[in-house]
């Protein structure tokens, strides 16, 4: 098995890294780039090429075998930020794994936001510079109280994904965004592709690679991928059609089942989560353990002090820690939540506590429903050679961003069990009936009670008290 980063080429080494950098000998140089990836998931490439020229490539799938296929755009800012530093969204429509072996979108479900300020930066310029940048490619502003701190940024979660505006990508597709003030870099995810149909663009430098991968040569700590490699460009003399072939070290794997429900237990509800699952086997790993990450609403509670799972550790908790302000006093989206067990578990059973909800008085409803995604379960490994892991073309992990990618090292992969649960986790949390202005008059007329009888007792005590005097 190769256990080194290589390229085969019909040309160069050098013609083949330009695919994944974006360089090229002859390139016209515009201001935004495309490459574009198509896995092929079927075991040949016959049939699939419909067209190819310069100006023009054209792609068919075999039926049942739809490409997979990751757009990756690289430009510069429309705008500068000079008080951010970075500043990372990931988006994802579908809390399912692709469970593609190549592109690594594996990150929760929903929106992820992260923000990084420049050294010795004002805090109001920052936050204004974030709400600035947010409202140009997601047409929205997040207020500074709602994001929490994490190990190296701050971040911002909401169940609900956000389209990218201004950047080439599809409606409802999984992307991630990377910003600095020196270079923009998006990556789309598109699943369940049957045809695709490239032509050439003055302003755009696009290159576009068709590959599958070779079983024969294959493990899945090491795949071999093979197929071709297209520049449309027709004010380039060169030869552009390469045939390519070179092996990558995924970070991601996927191996084994979990499946997550709520136990309804009054205020404190158990979320539950059966594992089926054992240490994976591939030659390259080390040192393994079980993890548990979970994104919690801010209408509950983990309570760190009693609520640790048997046999685990917290090592993340990020987050309001107050137990017991009412939801309504809470400010931040919410807690990130990581566990790691010292062996593989069955069943990890996690007791949340609920804060206090608003009074409705809108319907008969006794309970607020809550909606949580289930937790993201995974083995994480050291694996031997992990400098090979950042050399793929594919691999997406930085310095922030990932969820809980950014707690490991650079020699960690996963392995991710294939989560069986609904898409979301709903929990009902009891409220009361009524109404603010309700509550104040009864709470108004109470105190005035009070007083009355107050009054009344001193007076009356007076009274008695003159009285026997008297007598």
């Amino acid at each position: 098995m190769a256990t080194h980063f290589f390229f085969w080429m019909s040309r160069t080494l050098y013609q083949a890294l330009c695919f994944f950098f974006f360089c090229h000998i002859h390139i016209n140089q515009s201001t935004m780039r495309q490459r574009t990836t198509v896995f092929n998931p079927y075991s040949s490439h016959d049939g699939i090429v419909q067209n190819v020229n310069k100006t023009n490539f054209q792609l068919s799938s075999v039926d049942g075998y739809p490409f997979i296929v990751e757009n990756k755009f690289t430009t510069t800012p429309d705008n500068t930020y000079p008080a951010i530093k970075e500043l990372r969204i990931q988006s994802k429509f579908s809390k399912s794994a692709n469970n593609d072996p190549i592109f690594q979108f594996d990150y929760a479900p929903g929106l992820n936001i992260y923000a990084i300020p420049q050294a010795d930066v004002n805090e109001q310029d920052f936050w204004q510079q974030v709400g600035d940048l947010t409202l140009e490619v997601l047409n929205i502003t997040i207020p500074p109280v709602s994001w929490i701190s994490n190990i190296n940024s701050f971040y911002y979660h909401d169940l609900q994904p956000v389209d990218l505006i201004n950047g080439n990508v599809h409606e409802h597709s999984d992307y991630d965004y990377s910003f600095t003030n020196e270079k923009v870099t998006i990556r789309e995810l598109l699943t369940n592709v049957d045809s695709l149909n490239f032509n050439s663009d003055p302003n755009l430098f696009k290159e576009v690679g068709l590959f599958l991968i070779d079983d024969k040569i294959s493990s899945p700590d090491d795949l071999n991928l093979v197929g071709l490699r297209v520049v449309l460009d027709d004010t380039d003399e060169d030869q552009n059609i390469h045939k390519t072939m070179f092996h990558i070290k995924p970070r991601h794997r996927y191996f084994g089942e979990s499946n997550s429900k709520v136990i309804p237990q009054g205020l404190h509800p158990v979320l539950n989560t059966k594992i089926d699952v054992t240490l994976p086997d591939d030659v390259d790993i080390q040192e393994c353990k079980l993890y548990y990450y979970l994104n919690v609403n801010k209408s509950l509670i983990f309570d760190e002090f009693q609520n640790v799972p048997a046999g685990s550790q917290l090592v993340v908790n990020n987050g309001n820690k107050n137990l017991e302000l009412p939801e309504y006093k809470i400010s931040e989206w919410g807690n990130e939540v990581l566990l790691e067990f010292d062996n593989i578990t069955n069943e990890v059973n996690l007791t949340l506590h609920s804060r206090y909800q608003l009074p409705e008085n809108a319907n008969e409803k006794t309970d607020t429903t809550i909606i949580n995604t289930p937790p993201a379960i995974f083995i994480g490994c050291n694996v031997k050679e992990g400098n090979l892991l950042g050399k793929s073309p594919f691999d997406t992990k930085n310095n922030i961003g990932g969820n809980y990618e950014v707690y490991f090292t650079e020699d960690t992969v996963f392995y991710h069990l294939s989560d069986q649960s609904k898409d979301t986790l709903t929990i009902d949390i009891p409220h009361g009936v009524t109404t603010f202005d309700r509550i104040n008059s009864i709470t108004i007329l109470g105190l005035l009670i009070g007083i009355l009888f107050i009054v009344y007792s001193i007076f009356s005590k007076l009274f008695f008290t003159s009285k026997v005097k008297k007598d």
